[in-house]
């Protein structure tokens, strides 16, 4: 069942950023480089590199933290995150090229094309094409296959 929900014009627009706790920051900082995420700015603690904000498009971003203890991450109930392709096809060249592994491209029981990746410390997120019958575009109920 769909309900639909009232809109509050101004006081949200959008996902500003997800933020992700990573073993080394570096290492995520490269990985998502290959993704071509730019740094934006940092976070130090006692002057050391502590966290960084990387931009995705203008104005969104991904936000990383440092934890050097961090074994693998634990889900909090956010089960992942989408990031939305114009030209997927494009984006997987793009990874082939950098050498950035994925999942087969596959249509979605929601009529979405999608791709999965898995970053250094093992985030799952998803990357998406909406296609003309995506159910985001023409709503809708569909059956999940999962």
């Amino acid at each position: 069942m769909i309900r639909h929900g009232m809109y509050l014009t101004g006081m949200i627009s959008r996902i500003a950023h997800v933020c992700l706790n990573v073993k080394s920051l570096e290492r995520s900082i490269e990985f998502y480089s290959k993704l071509g995420f730019t740094p934006r700015f940092d976070f130090t603690r006692a002057g050391k590199p502590y966290g960084i904000y990387l931009e995705i498009v203008p104005g969104q971003y991904l936000e990383m933290f440092e934890d050097p203890q961090l074994n693998k991450p634990i889900n909090t109930g956010i089960a992942h995150f989408c990031l939305e392709s114009d030209d997927l096809e494009a984006f997987m060249q793009t990874l082939s090229l950098q050498g950035v592994p994925f999942t087969p491209c596959k249509l979605g029981c929601d009529h979405t094309l999608q791709i999965w990746l898995e970053d250094p410390d093992g985030n799952q997120f998803e990357v998406h094409q909406y296609t003309q019958t995506s159910m985001q575009i023409r709503g809708g109920s569909v059956e999940a296959d999962w």
